[in-house]
């Protein structure tokens, strides 16, 4: 799963560059705009698939009964701190929701390993 959360994230990278680069030129010619258009396009109906393991949505929703496979997708993303667009609102609102999760065995101590991690960095003691 985290070698997935990787390469996704670094799909959802390269997609978002081609916004960006094509954003530039976008009004340069009618082919310019297209090319544009069509990065937009590839983009979001790409994002959603890609930017997590499961239905985001579904996940944080599904994190509190312990569900297994949103619990592991959760700890995954979290531990691995994928960077794309929006992913650092995704990694706080996981953090939110596991945090108020009640866990078992090695799902709670990675967690918590995770929070304390999170809170040191916080606090400014970034190693």
């Amino acid at each position: 799963m985290k070698r997935d959360i990787e390469e996704n994230a670094e799909t959802i990278r390269h997609l978002h560059a081609r916004i960006k680069k094509s954003v530039k030129t976008r009004d340069a010619s009618p082919l310019k705009r297209r090319e544009w258009e069509l990065a937009c396009q590839e983009f979001h109906a790409r994002y959603e698939a890609l930017s997590f393991p499961c239905d985001f949505r579904e996940a944080l929703q599904k994190i509190d009964s312990g569900d297994q496979l949103s619990v592991e997708s959760a700890l995954c993303f979290v531990e691995l701190r994928p960077y794309f667009y929006r992913s650092g609102y995704m990694y706080k609102d996981l953090i939110r929701k596991l945090k108020n999760a009640t866990l078992d065995g090695s799902h709670r101590e990675r967690r918590d390993a995770i929070i304390s991690a999170y809170h040191q960095w916080r606090a400014g003691n970034r190693t």
